[in-house]
């Protein structure tokens, strides 16, 4: 009994102290990213859904503005069919495929009022790097953007929890895709369309920073009339 009141105790100590956004957050994630298709000239490719990983530094201004440097990771199949394809057809070629993002771009939260929860959403900037594996000499970068949006749960003065959704695409690189090894026989090169997947992500918020001042809502000033002159009576 006394343990269960102790643990009750910190958790209300924990929870007390939430909406405790530090200077500096650093938030490592784990996801789930969806498949894409990609439609060349004469064949399509497929980009499987996988899991992803990575993690972000955000600076934070105050509460309600930041700027985050971001990494997202993946290793997924990457499969290359003829058009006419039918379910279960072999593909023309097979390899797996390493997607890199490195991006950085503004973060806008929201505090929820009497809530340890923070809305947010965000945009971001950078570069794609693509190394279809094992052939890591025909890797591509091109440029890459992304929105996130999602909400974070703050436990404790520098601790919480992020739960986001996150679309990143790719424009097509100028030198385009090559599926297959250096000189091999049955390489395909493609200039074709980018990348657009959207996931899912979970993550911890590790506060590194000091204590952001807690947000004071403006207060109010109405209006008030001046009250009427006195009114004299006068008795004949």
């Amino acid at each position: 009994m006394k343990k269960l009141i102790l643990f009750s105790g910190l958790l209300c100590g924990m929870i007390s102290a939430g909406k405790a956004q530090s200077t500096i957050e650093f938030i490592p994630q784990f996801g789930y990213t969806f498949a894409d298709q990609l439609n060349f000239g004469n064949t399509f490719g497929r980009v499987e859904a996988d899991y992803n990983f990575g993690g972000a530094f955000q600076f934070n201004f105050n509460r309600h503005f930041g700027f985050e440097m971001m990494y997202n990771g993946m290793q997924v199949p990457a499969k290359l069919y003829n058009y006419g394809a039918l379910p279960g057809d072999k593909p023309v070629y097979q390899t797996t495929a390493g997607i890199n993002y490195i991006m950085a771009g503004p973060v806008s939260s929201f505090t929820l009022p009497d809530s340890r929860s923070a809305l947010f959403f965000g945009a971001d900037l950078g570069a794609a790097f693509f190394t279809p594996h094992p052939n890591t000499f025909s890797s591509n970068a091109s440029f890459a953007y992304g929105f996130q949006f999602g909400t974070n749960l703050y436990l404790g003065s520098h601790f919480g929890l992020r739960l986001s959704g996150r679309l990143l695409g790719a424009v097509p690189p100028s030198s385009g895709y090559y599926f297959g090894g250096w000189g091999y026989p049955q390489g395909y090169y493609y200039t074709g369309p980018g990348l657009l997947q959207f996931g899912f992500n979970a993550g911890l918020i590790i506060g590194l920073g000091k204590k952001l001042p807690a947000y004071q809502k403006p207060q109010r000033h109405y209006y008030q009339a001046p009250p009427p002159p006195p009114r004299r009576y006068y008795y004949y």
